[in-house]
């Protein structure tokens, strides 16, 4: 069953989509490569830079996926839309 995309955002071969129940961090050329993660998995959400803003999302179990060379306002966009599912959730501090 799909769900409805509440924000995406692209970088250097990534694509972010934010989901109401989870994260899914295509990489690869074609996108073939698929990294879903759900809300509570995440523990944190930071970006970085101006013009070419880098990504980074903190996993609990220590990884961190950085989506590198992304347009500030879609960078926005996906960290305020994770921050928002997850206090709608009450999984956020």
């Amino acid at each position: 069953m799909e769900q409805r995309l509440l924000a995406q955002g692209a970088g250097t071969n990534n694509v972010i989509n934010v989901y109401p129940d989870r994260v899914e961090l295509r990489t690869g050329w074609r996108g073939e490569n698929v990294t879903s993660l759900g809300l509570k998995q995440v523990a944190s959400v930071t970006l970085r830079g101006l013009v070419n803003c880098t990504l980074t999302i903190e996993v609990n179990d220590g990884r961190r996926l950085n989506v590198q060379r992304m347009a500030l306002p879609d960078a926005r966009q996906v960290k305020a839309a994770i921050e928002s599912q997850k206090q709608k959730a009450g999984l956020y501090e």
